[in-house]
């Protein structure tokens, strides 16, 4: 990347709007298995089909509201669910490292949860479900998932989605997981704002819990595409081959990490800026913030979390992200992974 000069330096929060459609690699990819009765797609990766097309009937021959009970009691976690044409919706579950996509028809239970990449909505106003996107609201990225000492979870995003008044309060405080064109499911009020006392462009949110409500170290793909499993944490190393998605630019949006020539660079945007970066030749676009950054996906579908989006530099506007080891640091937490 070029010197900046001048600096063109935007931070990736976006005005509440339409999404953007996605673009990902086509790897990690489900089998497609027999359909059941009720069940138009039976999809499975890392199960036999035998398996899956068993699990499949007995959800079909359930009430569509109880599909989510049915899966748990199989041993599998119900991720989230999506409506589909002509009155059905899909539905992703996992296993350990199987990942199973189901579309029914019937009436969409009430099942979603926190994931890394997808999308969130900040607000100077109360949030409603079911109601309308407040004025003034801005569209981000949901990262990572993390625990604190005290056993409690929350969720990880940029800071400046939330933002600071100069009192030092959180401008947008209000926060849900967005599902189109509604606030979605309602999180609660930012936790923690690290940039109060420390450069880094990060804060924590109320997570998700209940019967329907996961909370699961993955990094989101969609419905038709096997999520990533977060498998533990890595370095943001010059060179390094990661990838980040966010609700603007879409899924695994890949590169590498810029090398030592840009560290100078990196300082001056941090001086700028406020807040610690590295960056990336990747390109990243407005509503892109807070999103996962991780290692190129292995073969068995885990990545490992490097760090949050933060903004976009120069007339490429390349992606500069947030490393996450002093983010845990800074808030105490540890990474959630998931099990081998």
């Amino acid at each position: 990347m070029r010197a900046l000069a001048p600096v063109v330096l935007t931070l990736l929060a976006l005005a509440a709007a339409p999404a953007h459609a996605q673009s990902g690699i086509a790897t990690h990819v489900y089998e497609r298995c027999a359909p059941a009765a009720g069940v138009s797609i039976v999809a499975v990766l890392g199960a036999p089909c035998a398996e899956a097309e068993a699990l499949a009937a007995q959800v079909g021959a359930a009430a569509s509201d109880q599909a989510a009970a049915v899966l748990r009691a199989a041993g599998w976690t119900p991720l989230r669910v999506r409506s589909a044409a002509g009155g059905a919706f899909d539905l992703v579950a996992l296993r350990g490292s199987a990942a199973l996509h189901l579309r029914r028809t019937g009436a969409a239970p009430d099942l979603d949860g926190w994931e890394a990449g997808r999308e969130l909505i900040f607000a100077r106003r109360t949030l409603v479900a079911g109601g309308r996107v407040p004025r003034g609201s801005v569209l981000c990225t949901s990262a990572f998932l993390v625990r604190f000492p005290n056993g409690s979870f929350g969720g990880l995003s940029a800071a400046h989605c939330g933002g600071l008044r100069s009192d030092r309060t959180v401008h947008r405080r209000n926060a849900g997981l967005r599902r189109p064109p509604q606030p979605g499911i309602i999180l609660g009020r930012v936790q923690r704002i690290l940039t109060r006392t420390l450069p880094y462009d990060a804060l924590v949110l109320p997570v998700p819990s209940g019967a329907n409500r996961s909370r699961v170290p993955v990094v989101d793909r969609g419905v038709s595409r096997p999520p990533w499993r977060v498998a533990g944490a890595a370095r943001p190393l010059a060179g390094r081959a990661i990838c980040f998605t966010g609700r603007t630019s879409g899924i695994d949006q890949c590169g590498e990490i810029a090398g030592s020539s840009v560290r100078r660079a990196e300082r001056l945007l941090s001086a700028f800026a406020g807040v610690v970066v590295r960056c990336t030749t990747i390109r990243a676009r407005e509503g892109d913030s807070g999103g996962p950054v991780y290692t190129a996906p292995r073969a068995d579908g885990s990545v490992r979390a490097v760090g949050i989006v933060t903004l976009v530099v120069g007339d490429a506007a390349r992606m500069c992200f947030t490393p996450l080891g002093p983010v845990l640091d800074g808030l105490n937490a540890e990474l959630v992974a998931a099990p081998d």
